[in-house]
Protein backbone atom coordinates (compact mmCIF):
# COMPACT_ATOMS: atom_id res chain seq x y z
CA UNK A 1 0.00 0.00 0.00
CA UNK A 2 1.79 3.33 -1.36
CA UNK A 3 0.86 6.53 0.63
CA UNK A 4 2.34 8.73 -2.09
CA UNK A 5 -0.73 10.04 -3.09
CA UNK A 6 -1.31 11.46 0.29
CA UNK A 7 -1.05 15.34 0.26
CA UNK A 8 2.20 17.50 2.52
CA UNK A 9 0.59 19.46 4.86
CA UNK A 10 2.05 22.96 3.95
CA UNK A 11 3.58 24.54 6.44
CA UNK A 12 5.80 28.22 6.37
CA UNK A 13 8.01 29.41 7.78
CA UNK A 14 7.60 32.35 10.09
CA UNK A 15 9.11 34.93 8.17
CA UNK A 16 6.83 33.88 5.22
CA UNK A 17 4.07 33.93 6.87
CA UNK A 18 4.68 37.55 8.33
CA UNK A 19 5.44 38.74 4.53
CA UNK A 20 2.28 37.42 3.47
CA UNK A 21 0.16 38.63 6.06
CA UNK A 22 1.39 41.94 5.42
CA UNK A 23 1.44 41.84 1.55
CA UNK A 24 -2.20 40.53 1.57
CA UNK A 25 -3.48 43.46 3.96
CA UNK A 26 -1.45 46.52 1.89
CA UNK A 27 -2.75 45.07 -1.19
CA UNK A 28 -6.62 44.70 0.03
CA UNK A 29 -6.01 48.13 1.06
CA UNK A 30 -6.76 46.93 4.82
CA UNK A 31 -3.40 49.20 4.92
CA UNK A 32 -4.00 51.98 3.22
CA UNK A 33 -0.96 54.06 0.90
CA UNK A 34 1.12 56.34 3.09
CA UNK A 35 0.46 54.06 6.22
CA UNK A 36 3.45 54.55 8.36
CA UNK A 37 4.82 50.96 9.68
CA UNK A 38 7.45 49.83 12.18
CA UNK A 39 8.97 46.75 13.72
CA UNK A 40 7.74 47.46 16.90
CA UNK A 41 4.28 48.34 16.21
CA UNK A 42 3.72 45.57 13.30
CA UNK A 43 5.73 42.94 16.11
CA UNK A 44 3.86 43.01 18.49
CA UNK A 45 0.38 43.15 16.80
CA UNK A 46 1.26 40.08 14.71
CA UNK A 47 2.90 38.51 18.23
CA UNK A 48 6.50 38.17 16.71
CA UNK A 49 9.21 38.99 16.90
CA UNK A 50 11.04 41.66 15.15
CA UNK A 51 13.37 39.56 12.74
CA UNK A 52 10.62 37.95 10.48
CA UNK A 53 8.75 41.82 10.53
CA UNK A 54 12.31 43.00 9.16
CA UNK A 55 12.68 40.33 6.61
CA UNK A 56 9.07 41.08 5.10
CA UNK A 57 9.75 45.07 5.19
CA UNK A 58 12.79 44.27 2.83
CA UNK A 59 10.85 41.98 0.40
CA UNK A 60 8.15 44.21 0.05
CA UNK A 61 10.27 47.11 -0.61
CA UNK A 62 11.46 45.06 -3.33
CA UNK A 63 8.25 44.53 -4.77
CA UNK A 64 7.55 47.95 -4.56
CA UNK A 65 4.67 48.06 -1.98
CA UNK A 66 6.78 49.60 0.59
CA UNK A 67 9.20 52.47 0.72
CA UNK A 68 12.11 51.65 4.02
CA UNK A 69 12.96 55.09 5.10
CA UNK A 70 16.12 54.45 7.32
CA UNK A 71 15.34 55.07 11.31
CA UNK A 72 11.68 55.49 10.96
CA UNK A 73 10.52 52.54 9.38
CA UNK A 74 8.39 51.85 5.85
CA UNK A 75 5.68 53.51 4.73
CA UNK A 76 3.46 51.77 2.29
CA UNK A 77 3.91 52.98 -0.91
CA UNK A 78 1.60 55.62 -2.59
CA UNK A 79 2.21 56.77 -6.15
CA UNK A 80 0.02 59.79 -7.14
CA UNK A 81 -2.41 59.33 -10.77
CA UNK A 82 -0.16 61.48 -12.35
CA UNK A 83 3.30 59.50 -11.43
CA UNK A 84 1.30 56.34 -13.03
CA UNK A 85 0.09 58.04 -16.23
CA UNK A 86 3.86 58.88 -16.87
CA UNK A 87 5.28 55.47 -16.24
CA UNK A 88 2.82 53.63 -18.41
CA UNK A 89 3.36 56.02 -21.16
CA UNK A 90 6.88 55.16 -20.49
CA UNK A 91 6.75 51.23 -19.96
CA UNK A 92 4.25 51.08 -23.22
CA UNK A 93 7.35 52.58 -25.12
CA UNK A 94 9.87 50.58 -23.51
CA UNK A 95 8.26 47.33 -23.48
CA UNK A 96 6.96 47.53 -27.00
CA UNK A 97 10.41 48.64 -28.43
CA UNK A 98 11.57 45.58 -26.32
CA UNK A 99 9.34 42.93 -27.89
CA UNK A 100 9.88 44.48 -31.20
CA UNK A 101 13.60 43.78 -30.54
CA UNK A 102 13.54 40.34 -28.93
CA UNK A 103 11.07 39.16 -32.30
CA UNK A 104 14.33 39.60 -33.95
CA UNK A 105 16.52 37.15 -31.79
CA UNK A 106 14.68 35.01 -29.91
CA UNK A 107 15.05 31.30 -30.46
CA UNK A 108 13.22 28.55 -29.89
CA UNK A 109 14.76 27.68 -26.40
CA UNK A 110 13.22 31.67 -25.61
CA UNK A 111 10.41 30.36 -26.96
CA UNK A 112 10.30 27.14 -25.08
CA UNK A 113 11.11 29.09 -22.26
CA UNK A 114 8.48 31.53 -22.24
CA UNK A 115 5.65 28.68 -23.19
CA UNK A 116 6.89 27.47 -19.61
CA UNK A 117 6.35 29.97 -17.61
CA UNK A 118 3.14 31.19 -19.03
CA UNK A 119 1.89 27.68 -17.89
CA UNK A 120 3.75 27.82 -14.84
CA UNK A 121 1.62 31.07 -13.75
CA UNK A 122 -1.56 29.67 -15.08
CA UNK A 123 -1.33 26.82 -12.50
CA UNK A 124 0.23 28.42 -9.08
CA UNK A 125 -2.09 29.65 -6.07
CA UNK A 126 0.75 31.64 -4.48
CA UNK A 127 0.75 35.17 -5.06
CA UNK A 128 4.25 35.63 -4.58
CA UNK A 129 5.30 33.17 -7.07
CA UNK A 130 2.78 34.22 -9.82
CA UNK A 131 4.31 37.76 -9.61
CA UNK A 132 7.63 36.38 -10.16
CA UNK A 133 6.85 34.35 -12.81
CA UNK A 134 5.20 37.28 -14.90
CA UNK A 135 8.26 39.48 -14.01
CA UNK A 136 10.42 36.31 -15.55
CA UNK A 137 8.18 36.40 -18.49
CA UNK A 138 9.07 40.00 -19.30
CA UNK A 139 12.87 39.69 -18.28
CA UNK A 140 13.21 37.18 -20.69
CA UNK A 141 11.90 39.26 -23.68
CA UNK A 142 14.48 42.01 -22.35
CA UNK A 143 17.25 39.53 -22.49
CA UNK A 144 16.39 38.74 -25.79
CA UNK A 145 15.80 42.46 -26.95
CA UNK A 146 19.95 42.74 -25.80
CA UNK A 147 19.78 46.76 -25.45
CA UNK A 148 21.46 47.40 -21.92
CA UNK A 149 20.05 50.92 -21.84
CA UNK A 150 16.80 49.95 -22.03
CA UNK A 151 17.00 47.92 -19.38
CA UNK A 152 18.28 50.22 -17.46
CA UNK A 153 15.50 52.59 -18.24
CA UNK A 154 12.87 49.89 -17.58
CA UNK A 155 14.16 49.43 -13.95
CA UNK A 156 13.88 53.39 -13.33
CA UNK A 157 10.43 52.41 -13.41
CA UNK A 158 10.78 49.08 -11.63
CA UNK A 159 9.06 50.18 -8.75
CA UNK A 160 6.02 50.97 -9.83
CA UNK A 161 5.53 47.93 -12.19
CA UNK A 162 6.71 45.53 -9.60
CA UNK A 163 3.26 47.02 -7.14
CA UNK A 164 0.73 46.84 -9.59
CA UNK A 165 1.92 43.57 -10.74
CA UNK A 166 1.87 42.18 -7.27
CA UNK A 167 -1.59 43.98 -6.65
CA UNK A 168 -3.27 42.14 -10.21
CA UNK A 169 -1.98 39.19 -8.19
CA UNK A 170 -4.53 38.86 -6.13
CA UNK A 171 -6.61 39.55 -9.05
CA UNK A 172 -7.86 36.03 -10.59
CA UNK A 173 -10.19 38.00 -13.75
CA UNK A 174 -7.13 40.18 -13.77
CA UNK A 175 -5.11 36.53 -14.33
CA UNK A 176 -7.09 34.85 -16.84
CA UNK A 177 -6.45 38.18 -18.38
CA UNK A 178 -3.06 38.55 -18.53
CA UNK A 179 -2.62 34.78 -19.14
CA UNK A 180 -4.83 35.34 -22.89
CA UNK A 181 -2.51 39.05 -22.94
CA UNK A 182 1.09 36.77 -22.75
CA UNK A 183 -0.40 33.84 -24.61
CA UNK A 184 -0.80 36.39 -27.74
CA UNK A 185 2.41 37.30 -27.18
CA UNK A 186 4.32 34.53 -27.13
CA UNK A 187 2.33 33.06 -30.51
CA UNK A 188 3.27 36.05 -32.22
CA UNK A 189 6.81 35.80 -31.44
CA UNK A 190 6.95 31.83 -32.30
CA UNK A 191 5.46 33.33 -35.95
CA UNK A 192 8.03 35.87 -36.20
CA UNK A 193 5.38 38.48 -36.26
CA UNK A 194 6.85 41.16 -35.20
CA UNK A 195 3.69 44.13 -36.04
CA UNK A 196 1.51 41.75 -33.87
CA UNK A 197 3.75 41.19 -30.88
CA UNK A 198 4.06 44.88 -31.01
CA UNK A 199 0.02 44.99 -30.59
CA UNK A 200 -0.18 42.38 -27.94
CA UNK A 201 2.26 43.90 -25.75
CA UNK A 202 0.82 47.51 -26.44
CA UNK A 203 -2.41 46.38 -25.41
CA UNK A 204 -1.58 44.45 -22.11
CA UNK A 205 0.58 47.45 -20.76
CA UNK A 206 -2.85 49.39 -21.68
CA UNK A 207 -5.31 46.76 -20.17
CA UNK A 208 -2.53 46.70 -16.86
CA UNK A 209 -3.01 50.39 -16.52
CA UNK A 210 -6.66 50.38 -16.83
CA UNK A 211 -7.32 47.49 -13.78
CA UNK A 212 -4.96 49.53 -11.92
CA UNK A 213 -7.02 52.92 -12.76
CA UNK A 214 -10.36 51.34 -11.93
CA UNK A 215 -9.16 49.85 -8.96
CA UNK A 216 -8.09 53.20 -7.56
CA UNK A 217 -11.48 55.00 -8.83
CA UNK A 218 -13.17 52.33 -6.59
CA UNK A 219 -11.12 53.48 -3.86
CA UNK A 220 -12.53 57.31 -4.24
Amino acid sequence: MSISKIKTVNRKPLNMVVYDNIKSAIVNGEIEPGTRLTETAVSEQMNVSSTPVREAFRRLASEGLVKIIPWRGVVVQEFSFQKLVEVYQCREALEVKAIQLAADQIDEPGIEKLKMLLEKSKVTNDYTEYTAINTTIHETLFEYANNNTLTNLIGQINDVIMHDRNVSSFSESRKDEIYEEHKRIIHALENRNKDEAAIAMKKHVENGFKYIKNRLDEKK
